[in-house]
């Protein structure tokens, strides 16, 4: 769950099902938890870039095996590890 506080007013909490863990399970361990993400990326995606905490996931599409490819890092995208 999150909210976000702007100018001093406060939205509603609502379930956030993306992102890593900030501040709520201690700085040390949050940051454990960011590393073994990013270090595990290159083992799930065919065509990626990183820059930070943001990351692109792509592919140049010439024909149905990159279609199958790109099919394949968006389906490991949204399975849980």
């Amino acid at each position: 769950m999150a909210r976000v506080f702007v100018h001093g007013e406060c939205s509603n909490w609502s379930h956030v099902w993306s992102g890593i863990p900030k501040g709520s399970v201690g700085l040390l361990l949050g940051l454990l938890l960011f590393l073994l993400f990013v270090n595990d990326l290159p083992n799930r995606f065919t065509n990626f870039k990183m820059f930070a905490d943001d990351t692109k996931v792509w592919t140049t599409i010439a024909g149905n095996d990159d279609i199958d490819k790109l099919q394949k890092d968006l389906d490991n995208l949204s399975m849980p590890y």
